[in-house]
């Protein structure tokens, strides 16, 4: 794609981002907004990443979902070649989810259980083909679940034939796979948009909760030495696009001037049915490494424009602050069931503002009306206002009164408090401006995120 039509493609989708009504609703309802997922791959699981950035990123995820499983071609499930035993990954998710007790009751994300995907996920083809074998996969996979204490299932084949065929004995598997775990778990695939699932799928007494379109890592789009320009690999308008392909009536008609095709537009799924991706992750537009975005911010490299990242004359394009911010909007927006992020252990701490789950967070309190709520408690009000007092001055550790997102807890964000304020019991004309004493509150040091926002804990 060449440096103007990556220009024309980045401002249509601002245009479209723009057109879109975004959801608002009252702050005692919540229930439009888009859940945030997030991936934690098995060889994320020691160190000080799982003692110290995980549990403040638990903090603001909706699920969490563990990657390191797969099956084989009987249906039993295996580990992922070179990850360790099963026992070990067993341990993993033990201390996930013992993580995940530990916070308050009513503020857990949910657990999942991540199958396939890595190259890994050819046994699909046959258990799918075959009646026993999908009954012998549900069995094992319920199995597991009561085991763990997981709540539901992604089933990441991702790359099925694009086949009548192929495409309908996925949707007949994974209908077997939620009979069998039942209404109080939930079953998700996880599959790049230009395949798809067969409308019945989402449809009958066993109809699964969801499909992640994956988004990102477009390798074919880019690695144009001539073109720095090249290399999106999570375009906001391929994402539109693939919403837009996934929701329209079979048959529609394909749009013209795109850098890709969809073999077949149009599959009768509703937007609450989907999710799409944000990955915390970048290529380099030359040779392909993946790149983590906590490893470009921390290695020194200095962005362009927000989204493009330098290492040296080498160029990774990788989604910034602000097109987090979009794909949440957009989201919100379209009324998507979730947005799926891979993989938290390569974004910054949260405690970070240039985090992208953090930005994404952020953006989706602010969609639902829920800016200025520090504690995360689902009221815009007076307890807000006192945690901004005490964390006043604060530039690392507790920032949840950070409200512009600049690093700094200062007059500002008591500005962005009271503008937005909408608490029965104390108005913003009632609170006293910050007083020269408030400006030189030292900072205190609070439990991150503690009254968090949370949706959907039992869905």
């Amino acid at each position: 794609m060449n440096r103007a039509r990556y220009w024309r493609h980045a401002r249509n989708a601002s245009l479209c981002t723009l057109s879109l009504t975004v959801f608002c609703v009252g702050v005692s309802n919540r229930a439009n907004a888009v859940d945030l997922i997030g991936y934690v791959p098995y060889y994320s699981m020691n160190g000080d990443y799982f003692t110290t950035t995980l549990p403040r990123q638990l903090q603001m995820v909706n699920e969490v979902r563990y990657f390191g499983l797969t099956v084989d071609a009987t249906g039993a499930v295996v580990p992922l070649a070179g990850s360790g035993d099963k026992d070990s990954h067993l341990q993993h998710i033990s201390d996930l989810k013992a993580e995940i007790d530990s916070l308050p009751a009513g503020q857990r994300p949910r657990l999942d259980i991540t199958l396939g995907g890595a190259g890994e996920a050819a046994a699909f083809s046959t258990i799918a083909a075959d009646s026993n074998l999908r009954q012998a996969l549900s069995q094992n996979i319920n199995a597991l679940l009561m085991q763990v204490g997981a709540t539901s299932v992604d089933i990441d084949w991702e790359h099925p034939a694009n086949t009548s065929t192929e495409l309908n004995n996925y949707s007949s598997m994974v209908q077997r796979i939620k009979q069998e775990v039942g209404s109080t778990r939930g079953v998700y695939t996880a599959m790049t948009p230009e395949r798809f699932m067969p409308p019945s799928a989402f449809q009958g007494p066993n109809a699964i909760d969801g499909v992640s379109l994956m988004t990102y890592d477009l390798g074919y789009w880019g690695n144009d030495p001539e073109d720095p320009y090249t290399g999106e690999h999570s375009l906001p308008q391929y994402v539109a696009d693939s919403v837009d392909a996934w929701t329209k009536p079979i048959g529609s008609p394909i749009p013209v001037d795109r850098d890709y095709a969809f073999t077949s537009w149009g599959n009768d799924t509703t937007t609450n049915h989907l999710g799409v991706g944000l990955p915390l992750y970048g290529r380099d537009i030359n040779t392909s490494e993946a790149v983590s975005y906590a490893d470009l911010k921390s290695g020194g490299w200095t962005t362009t424009d927000g989204n493009y990242y330098m290492r040296g004359d080498q160029t990774v394009w990788i989604p910034g602050p602000d097109l987090a911010q979009q794909r949440v909007d957009f989201a919100n927006s379209m009324g998507l069931k979730n947005i799926i992020l891979w993989s938290l252990n390569d974004d910054l701490d949260p405690t970070d503002p240039a985090s992208l789950l953090r930005r994404a967070y952020e953006a989706n309190l602010s969609a639902v009306g829920l800016t200025g709520d520090y504690d995360h408690d689902g009221i815009v009000g007076p307890s807000d206002h006192q945690l901004w007092r005490s964390t006043f001055g604060s530039t690392s550790g507790d920032l949840r009164a950070d409200g512009n997102m600049d690093g700094t807890i200062d007059a500002a964000d008591y500005t962005v408090w009271r503008d937005h304020q909408t608490s029965s019991g104390l108005g913003a004309s009632s609170v006293p401006e910050p007083s020269a004493a408030v400006m030189l509150l030292s900072a205190f040091s609070c439990l991150w995120l503690r009254h968090r926002f949370r949706i959907g804990e039992n869905s």
